[in-house]
């Protein structure tokens, strides 16, 4: 959360092209709101808000959702960034970071969050001839050990796909389980996700990508495939 409206919709704007699904909230009112309608896996905070304190919502954070958080401040210093890790931040960065750090630094507090589902979670059994989807690692292997990168939004596709067991998933239903609203251009989006995931796929691996889609019906993915990690990780 960021009270500048500019770098506000700036890292939102970034991050959302980096593949990441982000809530942006410019006050402590919005950001205590955004957390009772879902369950981040990741925050970033500002420290100097008009109605709230950084440090006091990180704590809040830490106390009642595991997730990882980074701060985003001006505030420079040691005693700031001191008082930013004893408030619960994995990660303190300043406002004069580049857009590429903050994504990089972001990451593994995302794959952290994955690895305590993973740890909670009952032992799955690896298929010898199936997809595999890891979570923890944001990559897709197939039958013959080869593996691709995926981003945040490609790997919530991917996962929603596998888990419907071969069944035809609609453009509306995995669009609203991305978290947006069902409206033709968000379903474009998400034709244009999909063809550019079959892509890399083909050209990483060097296999297709076993999705398949249909006039009417939407998306099925038409192999053997397993998702490694919590159902609920995004």
């Amino acid at each position: 959360m960021e009270d500048n409206t500019d770098l506000n919709k700036d890292l939102c704007e970034y991050l959302d092209m980096c593949g990441f699904d982000v809530v942006g909230c410019e006050t402590g009112a919005a950001f205590y709101r955004a957390l009772k309608t879902g369950k981040p896996d990741a925050v970033i905070l500002d420290i100097m808000l008009p109605d709230a304190d950084g440090y006091e919502l990180a704590q809040h954070v830490r106390k009642n959702i595991d997730c990882g958080i980074m701060m985003l401040t001006s505030l420079s210093g040691m005693d700031n960034h001191l008082t930013g890790y004893k408030s619960g931040a994995d990660v303190y960065l300043t406002k004069d970071s580049p857009l590429s750090v903050i994504e990089a630094a972001l990451k593994p507090l995302m794959r952290r969050t994955t690895r305590s589902d993973m740890d909670t979670g009952q032992e799955q059994v690896v298929p010898d001839d199936g997809w595999v989807l890891d979570l923890l690692n944001w990559t897709l292997r197939n039958p013959n050990g080869n593996e691709a990168s995926l981003t945040a939004t490609e790997r919530t596709i991917i996962r929603l796909l596998i888990e419907a067991n071969g069944a035809w998933l609609t453009r509306p239903e995995i669009v609203m389980e991305l978290g947006k609203a069902d409206t033709a251009e968000n379903c474009r989006n998400l034709d244009t996700a999909i063809r550019r995931v079959r892509q890399k796929i083909l050209k990483e691996i060097g296999e297709e990508l076993p999705v398949r889609t249909a006039y009417g019906r939407g998306y099925a993915f038409t192999s053997t495939g397993v998702v490694l990690g919590a159902a609920d990780a995004s």
